[in-house]
């Protein structure tokens, strides 16, 4: 970063008027942009709201998911539908440019969240559950789109937001809200950049979907021997789990354990105030089971999500008393087993033994009952080799995703507040 423009921050940071700048009740800004209401840029009205009968057919309706979605709203890309006439869409009609606004939330966090359409050819409308903001006034809508998740903005909304179950926002409230806005020309520019910055996360996004696509298949084909790591031929048996596994059941009687474990299916093994954002163990962990290392653990009622791991910590841990704890014994590779329960022949088996069942859990002697088609433990170690190489690759490209996330709220702070101008 160009020490004029660390020195324009920390300025403004301490309250300083920069040159070229003034202020104002938004903050300190460019002396060319503008402080405006959001009811001199949009006309704000609630949406359609219609007999059940009438959804899932007709014209494509805006929902809070669409609303909510990271990426702008065209119309091929809206879920829900509504069938309306042509005077209510008139009405209710979503044209472009226009803002859409998630009126109700469970938390004050998410209450006004909005998005922009971009669809320059065809007519949307919009739910009961959405606020639309019409276009009527001069604005460039990607940048506009980028300038209303701002965090000077977004705190605005938040408290302007009243409710106690639910959160609500009303459009008396949105109109009063705040903005600063910069020229077209700037505004322009501004997007151009960060549309480029978009098109990067959008690309890193799609080949991380197509690795794991590949993966999967890959998984696919090693997993039931249809290819074979160099110098493995034959040897494949199909035989019971029960062979392999051993429950473990030890409790938390005497070892006063309170690493309370969880585990998620993206993350593995992770605290339980990191899964839940608050301890929901009881005061009591005496019943909780014990986790060791190279110990495997699962959520019976969420395996069939891929919630299951290995405990890889040398610090012991416990989880709740209703998850299944286990091992592999000799002639099972432990991460062959967790690959195995991410394939087809697992999830297969896993649906018969769901299927009817009140209980919707999967139990350790359902596991046990399940077949696995074993090569020679070498050949498993080879296989899980070839399989995290390619996780690594993943990993690899998430972090690059993620860097280029965070280089886009990089680039928002310092152009949308005009600490940076193009």
């Amino acid at each position: 970063m160009r020490l004029e423009i660390m020195e324009r921050i920390i300025e403004i940071k301490d309250g300083l008027v920069p040159l070229g700048y003034k202020k104002t009740k938004v903050g300190i800004i460019p002396n060319e942009w503008e402080v405006k209401k959001l009811k001199d840029l949009l006309r704000f009205q609630n949406g359609v709201n219609a007999d059940k009968e009438q959804y899932y057919n007709g014209k494509k309706m805006i929902s809070v998911i669409d609303v909510l979605s990271n990426r702008p709203i065209y119309y091929n890309t809206i879920k829900g539908h509504v069938n309306i006439d042509e005077q209510k869409l008139k009405k209710y009609g979503v044209t472009y440019g226009d803002i859409l606004f998630q009126r109700s939330s469970e938390t004050f966090e998410d209450v006004g969240k909005s998005n922009v359409y971009l669809d320059q050819e065809k007519v949307a409308t919009f739910s009961g559950f959405v606020i639309r903001g019409k276009k009527i006034g001069k604005y460039h809508p990607i940048y506009f789109n980028e300038l209303l998740k701002t965090q000077m903005i977004r705190k605005q909304i938040i408290r302007s937001a009243a409710g106690s179950q639910h959160v609500n926002i009303s459009q008396d409230s949105l109109s009063k809200i705040m903005i600063y806005i910069a020229s077209l020309d700037e505004q322009k520019k501004i997007a151009e950049i960060l549309s480029i910055q978009d098109n990067m996360i959008e690309l890193k996004d799609k080949l991380i979907s197509e690795k794991k696509k590949e993966k999967k298949y890959l998984r696919q084909l090693l997993l039931a021997g249809k290819i074979q790591p160099e110098s493995f031929k034959g040897g494949w048996k199909k035989v019971k789990l029960k062979k392999y596994l051993i429950e473990c059941v030890e409790r938390n009687k005497n070892l006063n354990i309170n690493n309370v474990l969880s585990v998620n299916n993206k993350l593995g093994f992770i605290k339980q105030k990191e899964q839940f954002s608050k301890t929901v163990a009881s005061k009591d962990l005496s019943n909780y089971k014990i986790i060791s290392k190279n110990y495997i653990a699962y959520n019976p009622s969420r395996i069939n999500v891929g919630s299951i791991a290995i405990y890889k910590e040398e610090n012991q841990g416990i989880v709740s008393p209703m998850y299944v704890v286990l091992k592999t014994t000799l002639g099972l590779n432990d991460h062959y087993f967790i690959e195995f329960t991410k394939s087809h022949l697992f999830t297969q088996q896993m649906k018969s033994f769901l299927s009817g069942s009140v209980r919707n859990s999967l139990s350790f002697n359902d596991i046990c009952n399940m077949y696995i088609v074993l090569p020679s433990i070498e050949e498993q170690v080879a296989i899980v080799d070839v399989l995290s190489t390619a996780d690594k690759e993943i990993e690899l490209l998430e972090k690059e995703l993620e860097q280029e996330k965070q280089k886009k709220k990089a680039l928002m702070q310092l152009l949308l507040t005009g600490i940076v101008r193009v």
